[in-house]
């Protein structure tokens, strides 16, 4: 019965890191939040700011792909 309670715990823990994932674009626009709270306040807010949610909003529209970057490698002339 403990073997079965700590297994069930142990999966749910790591679907719970899966699903928090940040993208590359909401990582960038968490660290400008960050950035920007620590020069006008001098302190650090946990929460989630205006370029994280727009970082996680293109993460959500891109499937994750960096912006910058496309999926198609770009064309080389001849």
């Amino acid at each position: 019965m403990l073997k079965s309670v700590l297994a069930a715990t142990a999966a749910v823990a790591m679907l719970s890191i899966a699903a928090c994932s940040q993208g590359p674009n909401e990582e960038a626009g968490e660290a400008a939040d960050t950035a920007h709270e620590q020069s006008t306040t001098g302190t650090t807010d946990m929460g989630q700011g205006p370029q994280e949610e727009a970082g996680e909003a293109l993460d959500q529209a891109t499937q994750g792909t960096p912006s910058g970057e496309t999926t198609t490698p770009p064309a080389t002339g001849s």
